[in-house]
């Protein structure tokens, strides 16, 4: 039996967008997802299969926009984890990809880590 859902009811996408400043790469966007897919507690989710970690077009569409026009977007896949842990880890994830990045190549590439709208973007 279904769970009281009907046809063209929508759920939620839960989830955190990150972008990268205007000093970023593409290199630094992939270097990032590969980062945040190894980080423990992310990693223990993507294997689960309960997050999905991929690099997009930003949606935003900034003119003028230095940069890779790209952002990471993480999409939580069931409920094992709240929206508020997802985005602590990340924010922690990011923080310490960015520090280290900075000691080895200078600049900051100024990250941004935001909630996703309940449609996904």
């Amino acid at each position: 039996m279904m769970s009281g859902m009907t046809e063209g009811d929508e759920v939620a996408v839960l989830g955190v967008r990150v972008r990268l400043g205007a000093g970023a790469t593409v290199d630094d966007v992939r270097a990032l997802k590969t980062w945040l897919e190894r980080d423990e507690p992310l990693e223990k989710l993507v294997s689960g299969q309960h997050l999905r970690i991929q690099a997009q077009p930003a949606t935003d569409g900034t003119p003028g926009r230095l940069g890779p026009d790209l952002e990471l977007v993480l999409k939580l896949l069931g409920d094992v984890v709240t929206i508020v842990a997802l985005t602590e880890y990340t924010t922690r994830a990011v923080k310490t990809w960015t520090n280290n990045r900075r000691r080895l190549q200078g600049g900051d590439p100024e990250p941004q880590i935001r909630p996703l709208d309940p449609d996904g973007e």
